[in-house]
């Protein structure tokens, strides 16, 4: 019995092709209810996971981290210890090669146990989103999972105990951060801040009341992590002096085992944040998902690709009920997408209202009212959101809902409403932001401040007047404008007026272009005296204000909730988005990855853009999906490694980089470019697909690879995902084939889902034999031209096998017009290498031997799926014709 049939992958899955590709619109099975969090934000913690780290029993060596250690340099503290050789450049630092593209401030707190298995507690707090996330892990000598927790949340500044920093002697994770994340700024801090009980006393009293309980049972014997938080907390205060509202605190626990680990690595090679050529280009999986209306939505939407979750039932499964309603109730996904233009970035809003000031002046009281008047439009947004998303049938869609609902809303809106004025919003022009602010507050609560803001109305009458008496007076056609460095000024069209003859009540001249900016002596007094009234309503209008902000503090939870409410629903329309406009489909969770007719999503999108271009108009999507040949793939654990050969430009690359791109598009919770699409939870995903070297490490392109390789062999395990690209060819033939040949038998025993592309056709005919590998081609047809000239047509479709013995590197050296003689000699010697193999095959007995044991491995296999796959129907059809295959096979053995 040979491997399955890969262009039908029907015959390859857990059930008969009648049950899997040809009923593939089905839906999948019955999903569990979305279970609520036991830390903070309730359900809501579903949608931003936390990091997870490789839970493999191997301990990668300090210089097993790859491209991790490759991250570009900063400005480096002087309080740093210092070397004679100087810190090593980095080509790009982490938060571009991540996707960063938003300022924020993120401070991290590091404790260690040091013993054999050491725990490792870290606090995060991001100060412009008012946020703190906590984990405690439980890591090896290397700090793997600690490492890339850390990367993952891109720190500015990374405090530890003194006990672990110079000038005592650093710890080793102190080392490993230091050298693995130049760009943060680490700093030692006194012990005494590092307390359990004073972290569960900041848990007591920051973060959301119903939250506290659920957090320190999460946080219950886990020392290090508690005692992190007492110390981030207490330095953010002393030397940020910042200081945040009781119980409006968005605290929650993440367990290391929520979410995929992806190496910085493999997120660089595999151009999942950014295009590797051109940094600002679309032309990447963030880039193709990213069509959220907000930066709430697009920061989920980052946060979720960079560490996606594996857990199906709370994560997965309700995001894919989610997205489907979306994409099958057109109506309610254009009023949701509609709704979301209209909101502001509410979460760093949020953020400085529970922020407690350290002083007040004029500009801080500016800027709270028109915070007060942007939570109001947020507020008056979310009524629209609630309205379209009112025939939600799913779990997720009907929670959000709820999470919006006018119930939790109208209060604090009608509190709002009471003290500002109703048809007052928020504006960005500098004047018609100045008008807001003089006149949010309602007229009667404040007497004084009433005949403040009459003086400042008067005032800015008298200054259209003095523009109007100036126009008639001096005979020219001056507009008034205004801005917050100057306030009034005017602009006179220069050929309007006789600059010769200049008018001498006009001062402060500027010649721009063909204006003239100007101003009078008159203007000038009457902004003064505007700028002290001004001042004057706003310091009048700072106790209303202040006693409004008290309660929307107290509100904080309930609106936080609904921050992150609105940008769930953000990141499922930007799926729905996609999936209607390109033809995916919906995929089901099981222990197989099975795709058929798959396409690789950025190349499928970018030929989608050309043809579009080309054509001036827009085709049916299934007409554009021509232009993409598609592709099938199969990996279970009897077919886990894949080894894929190919001429070179056949497509080997694409395929395997495809794999990867959809197993993360899957599991964050989007269709994919299918025809059928079956994915297992994948817990790690490593790539190793770069040629180039690190020059500024002294490392080749072959000491490169083999780092790379060390830290995913060590880490690598039956839940990961592994993506090999011409491994070996950095050194000599003979050295890379073994070396090569090495790592994948290493890979194969690891059970791990390996797609490895080579150009040794050599290494896939020794594994073939071997239990778990399936040998694979990009296929190519070679035709000869009028002239002679051998040329070789790509036809970019995975075929069973590994590459036949044609000549197709000397081909394509033919046909780039290298000389004859050249050519001669190359056949020759390829001719002569070919005779000198064919003696070194194997007997005719063993070939025979070793198909016999594949087609039982092959029968096992297909009746363990056959038992798995609960079609009762189907089942009886599927073995006889698997009977009728197993002996034929057989029987065509038997007479060779």
């Amino acid at each position: 019995m040979s491997p399955p049939d890969y262009s039908d992958a029907s015959r390859s899955i857990s059930r008969a092709s009648s049950v899997y590709f040809e009923n593939s619109s089905s839906s999948s099975s019955a999903r569990n209810p979305l279970s609520q969090s036991s830390c903070a934000s309730g359900f809501l913690q579903h949608i931003s996971p936390g990091t997870t780290e490789s839970r493999s029993p191997y301990t990668p060596s300090v210089a097993s981290y790859g491209a991790i250690s490759s991250l570009a340099p900063t400005s480096r503290p002087s309080t740093r210890p210092s070397t004679a050789s100087g810190r090593r450049s980095r080509a790009a630092s982490a938060s571009s090669i991540l996707g960063f593209s938003d300022s924020q401030s993120v401070v991290c707190a590091v404790s260690e146990a040091r013993g054999v298995t050491p725990s490792v507690g870290v606090a995060f707090v991001n100060v412009s989103h008012g946020e703190v996330v906590l984990s405690q892990i439980c890591d090896n000598q290397s700090y793997v999972r600690t490492i890339h927790k850390i990367q993952m949340a891109c720190p500015s500044r990374i405090i530890f105990m003194a006990s672990s920093c110079p000038p005592a002697r650093p710890s080793t994770l102190y080392s490993l951060i230091d050298d693995l994340i130049p760009e943060a700024h680490i700093e030692a801090f006194d012990r005494s801040a590092w307390s359990e009980t004073a972290g569960l006393e900041c848990i007591s009293t920051m973060a959301f009341v119903n939250d506290i309980e659920p957090i320190k049972v999460a946080l219950s014997g886990k020392f290090y992590a508690t005692s992190s938080l007492a110390a981030i907390m207490k330095y953010v205060e002393g030397h940020f002096n910042v200081r945040f509202s009781p119980h409006s605190l968005r605290v929650r626990y993440e367990p290391s085992e929520d979410t995929m680990m992806i190496d910085i690595s493999a997120i660089q090679s595999l151009e999942i944040m950014q295009n590797s050529r051109t940094a600002k280009s679309k032309d990447c999986l963030f880039g193709l998902l990213n069509h959220t209306a907000t930066p709430m939505g697009s920061r989920m939407l980052r946060s979720n690709m960079l560490q996606p979750p594996t857990r199906e039932d709370s994560f997965i499964s309700p995001r894919y009920d989610a997205l489907a309603e979306l994409t099958t109730n057109e109506e309610m996904f254009h009023e949701i997408r509609k709704s979301l233009k209209l909101f502001h970035d509410a979460e760093k809003l949020l953020t400085k209202l529970i922020i407690l000031p350290a002083t007040t002046d004029v500009g801080f009281v500016e800027e709270q009212i028109s915070q007060v008047l942007m939570v109001k439009s947020f507020l008056e947004s979310v009524s629209g959101l609630h309205k379209a998303l009112q025939p939600a049938q799913s779990t997720l869609l009907s929670k959000v809902r709820d999470l919006c609902s006018p119930e939790i809303t109208t209060p604090v809106l009608g509190r709002i409403r009471r003290t500002i004025e109703a048809d007052v919003t928020y504006m960005k022009s500098p004047l018609d932001l100045r008008n807001q602010r003089t006149f949010a507050v309602k007229s009667g609560i404040n007497g004084m401040l009433d005949v403040s803001r009459q003086t400042y109305k008067e005032l800015t009458e008298e200054v259209h007047q003095h523009v109007d008496e100036l126009n008639e007076t001096c005979s020219v056609a001056a507009k008034l404008k205004f801005d917050n460095g100057r306030k009034y000024w005017l602009r006179i069209k220069a050929a309007d007026i006789d600059e010769a003859n200049m008018p001498t009540v006009l001062i402060n001249l500027v010649r721009k272009k063909n204006d003239i900016e100007c101003q009078t002596l008159g203007l000038v007094k009457l902004n003064l005296r505007l700028s002290d009234t001004y001042n004057e309503v706003i310091i009048r209008s700072d106790q209303v204000i202040q006693d409004l902000m008290a309660e929307l503090r107290r509100e904080a939870p309930h609106l936080f909730r609904v921050c992150e409410s609105v940008a769930l629903v953000d990141m499922i329309s930007s799926f729905a988005q996609l999936a209607t406009t390109r033809d995916y489909v919906r995929p089901e969770i099981t222990g197989t990855l099975a795709l058929k007719a798959a396409r690789h999503p950025i190349l499928d999108k970018a030929r989608n853009q050309y043809r579009r271009s080309a054509t001036g108009e827009l085709t049916h999507p299934q007409a554009l999906s021509a232009s993409f040949i598609p592709n099938d793939y199969y990996s279970t654990s009897q077919y886990c490694f894949h080894a894929v050969t190919g001429c070179n430009m056949s497509g080997k690359s694409t395929y395997i980089r495809a794999a990867a791109l959809l197993q993360i598009m899957a599991q964050i919770g989007c269709f994919v470019p299918a025809e059928y699409a079956s994915f297992p939870i994948i817990h790690n995903i490593f790539a190793r697909v770069s040629l180039d070297d690190n020059i500024e490490a002294n490392l080749s392109t072959f000491s490169v690879e083999m780092r790379e390789m060390a830290f995913i062999l060590r880490n690598v395990d039956n839940k990961s995902m592994a993506i090999i690209d011409e491994l070996g060819r950095g050194t000599s033939t003979r050295d890379g084939l073994a070396i090569a040949i090495a790592m994948a038998e290493a890979l194969i025993q690891s059970q791990a889902s390996v797609w490895f592309a080579t150009h040794f056709v050599e290494l896939a005919k020794v594994l073939s034999d071997r239990p778990g590998v399936l040998n694979l081609h990009l296929a190519a047809t070679t035709s000869t031209t009028d002239e002679g000239i051998p040329h070789i047509t790509m036809l970019y479709k995975a075929a069973l096998g590994s590459i036949g013995e044609e000549s197709y590197g000397i081909n394509l050296a033919r046909g780039m017009g290298l000389p004859p003689s050249f050519i001669a000699k190359a056949e020759e010697i390829a001719n002569d290498l070919r005779v000198k193999r064919k003696a070194n095959q194997q007997t005719s007995v063993s070939r025979k031997l070793v198909s016999r044991r594949q087609l039982i491995l092959d029968l096992y296999e297909a009746l363990r799926q056959a038992r798995d796959s609960g079609s009762e129907e189907a089942l009886p059809g599927y073995l006889r014709r698997l009977q009728m295959e197993f002996i034929q096979h057989m029987e065509e053995l038997d007479k060779m």
